[in-house]
């Protein structure tokens, strides 16, 4: 094999290589959404935070219909809590409770302050005892959350 081959060959390999480690950086992240509901009521207001296995921290706030919408959270399996004040007194404004959150903007709480709220049992607000998890795949995905009393 000449010089000028075994350069080509090396070029390629380095560029081949380089392609591999770049895509194995790349960051894979789904949006999860869904329905928050308790005894067949959507839960208005409160979040939905779901606890990553990289420890990384993703929230959604829940609108008044239910829904809820979390952006860039990681692949794989996570915990997930649900955070619902039961009632809040007329023009007082709730400073929630929550983790930073990394990767991602966060929906404002739009429209909420009219809705009727939905007292749920307080174990869903704690990531060891609330007993519900999502198995986040690439693309978008649903996961519907019916609480339980």
């Amino acid at each position: 094999m000449s010089r000028r081959s075994r350069e080509a060959v090396r070029s390629a390999c380095f560029v081949a290589g380089v392609a591999l480690l770049a895509g194995g950086c790349a960051s894979r992240t789904s949006t999860v959404g869904g329905t928050v509901t308790f005894r067949g009521r959507p839960v208005a207001g409160g979040s939905v935070v779901v606890y990553c296995a990289d420890k990384q921290i993703a929230r959604g706030i829940i609108g008044p219909d239910g829904t809820y919408t979390i952006p860039n959270v990681p692949s794989g399996t996570a915990i997930v809590t649900v955070q619902a004040p039961s009632r809040v007194p007329e023009g007082l404004q709730l400073k929630q409770n929550l983790p930073p959150s990394y990767g991602g903007p966060i929906a404002p709480a739009v429209g909420t302050a009219g809705a009727p709220r939905v007292a749920i049992p307080p174990r869903y607000a704690l990531p060891e005892e609330s007993g519900l998890s999502v198995s986040v795949d690439r693309g978008q995905v649903t996961y519907d959350i019916d609480l339980k009393p």
